[in-house]
């Protein structure tokens, strides 16, 4: 029971909720000194909540719920910068069960959820002053366990799904500087391939606290919308986010 509790509170101080801040946040300063390697790597806490639409019904689970429910999470980014080309890299794991109440009826709908996200592009910088601007192209893989289950007319109905989605991306990536220590960090980006789109968009604030740390406090968007055959037809995570960023 205690390690149980234990696990709990780590799990919740971990993750104000899921997925990933990375792919905006983890950003390494390009060398002014010499033409060597600069690293950066983000840790961050998501206050995300779950929205999206099956065949038959609605998902809508709020971060609360995220963090009553939570069984297992992993995020880590990192980026790469040298000269004016970068490499991101981000991986996300999640698994969640949760029960929400279905409007009409009065039953629940159960939900189960296990799934990565994973991140890898490139990039080009573009412009590199006070402020900057990186263009990205990558892929973006959703790897997704599903699980429905509800009650309709006294009947038990159940649903799962798992597949690998695997989509190419394009997009833009930089910070707009406001000051030697305060600038406004920013990424969007838009990708399709076996989802009909994926698109996601982050803007936020920046305090440049130390030469090796960063703190960035942002708002979040991902989402997918996916083939009109599957179980799942549309699933998005949004929220704000907090990060650190650690430069070597």
């Amino acid at each position: 029971m205690i390690v149980s509790y234990l696990r709990s509170r780590l799990l919740q101080a971990l993750v104000a909720g899921i997925l990933i801040v990375g792919p905006a946040l983890a950003q390494a300063e390009e060398s002014t000194a010499d033409n060597g390697w600069q690293f950066a790597i983000a840790p961050y806490l998501w206050g995300a909540g779950i929205s999206g639409q099956t065949q038959r019904f609605p998902i809508d689970v709020e971060i609360g719920d995220i963090l009553d429910n939570l069984e297992g999470v992993f995020m880590a980014a990192f980026e790469a910068r040298k000269n004016k080309w970068m490499i991101l890299a981000d991986y996300v794991y999640l698994d969640l069960a949760a029960s929400r109440p279905r409007p009409v009826s009065g039953s629940e709908i159960n939900l189960n959820m296990e799934g990565t996200v994973f991140h890898l592009a490139g990039g080009y910088n573009l412009y590199q002053e006070k402020s900057s601007l990186d263009l990205i192209f990558g892929a973006r893989n959703l790897d997704l366990d599903l699980g429905l289950s509800t009650v309709i007319m006294s009947n038990p109905v159940s649903r799962s799904q798992s597949g690998n989605i695997l989509d190419g991306i394009i997009g833009l990536k930089g910070q707009i500087g406001l000051s030697k220590r305060w600038y406004l960090p920013y990424y969007v980006d838009i990708g399709t391939g076996d989802s009909d789109l994926s698109w996601q968009a982050m803007a936020g604030a920046s305090f440049r606290a130390a030469k090796w740390v960063d703190l960035a406090l942002v708002y979040r968007h991902l989402e997918w919308e996916f083939k009109s055959d599957k179980l799942l037809q549309d699933i998005s995570f949004s929220g704000p986010a907090f990060g650190a960023i650690f430069r070597f």
